[in-house]
């Protein structure tokens, strides 16, 4: 029973010991993770495979793929990436690989620009338009073009991206 006691006890005291951090009381909790947004892109060709698949001749491999912004004198800083394999939110499986980074908390407060480079071919430049109460990206430019997001059951977990080429 004591045993029983102390363990309500260590868990009321956990439950009481988290506290917001913002004086009203809203945001998040003194001990929760921060999120930070996050870009998952998906290149596929015009007929929908994937290239990012190495299972595809025609994909790219992590090493043809440059992920970088540049400062104000345009020295340009790689950005980690990795390529995500496909995935599933219960029921619902996604199939394609993603390029995924979560490096772009210094893009979301400085406003620049991404810029991805594949394989031999021009750069694009990549532009983010971000939600202003939520960690995560709305709107995708690419070339001055608005990318196509998700809008598929795993569209409501995780924001995709969509670069036809």
């Amino acid at each position: 029973m004591k045993k029983f006691l102390i363990a309500c006890f260590i868990i009321f005291i956990a439950g009481v010991g988290c506290k917001k951090t913002n004086i009203d009381g809203g945001g998040l909790c003194g001990c929760s993770p921060i999120q930070q947004p996050e870009l998952m892109l998906v290149i596929k060709n015009a007929a929908g495979a994937d290239l990012l698949s190495d299972k595809n001749a025609a994909a790219y491999a992590k090493s043809d793929i440059q992920l970088f912004k540049k400062d104000a004198n345009g020295n340009a800083t790689q950005l980690a990436f990795y390529i995500r394999p496909p995935f599933s939110y219960g029921n619902e499986n996604f199939a394609f690989n993603t390029l995924y980074t979560a490096g772009i908390n210094t893009v979301k407060q400085s406003g620049e620009s991404i810029y991805l480079k594949l394989g031999n071919e021009p750069v694009y430049e990549l532009k983010l338009q971000f939600n202003t109460t939520q960690p995560q990206i709305d709107k995708l430019f690419i070339n001055n073009s608005e990318a196509d997001k998700d809008n598929g059951t795993v569209g409501k977990y995780a924001d995709i991206f969509y670069l036809t080429k």
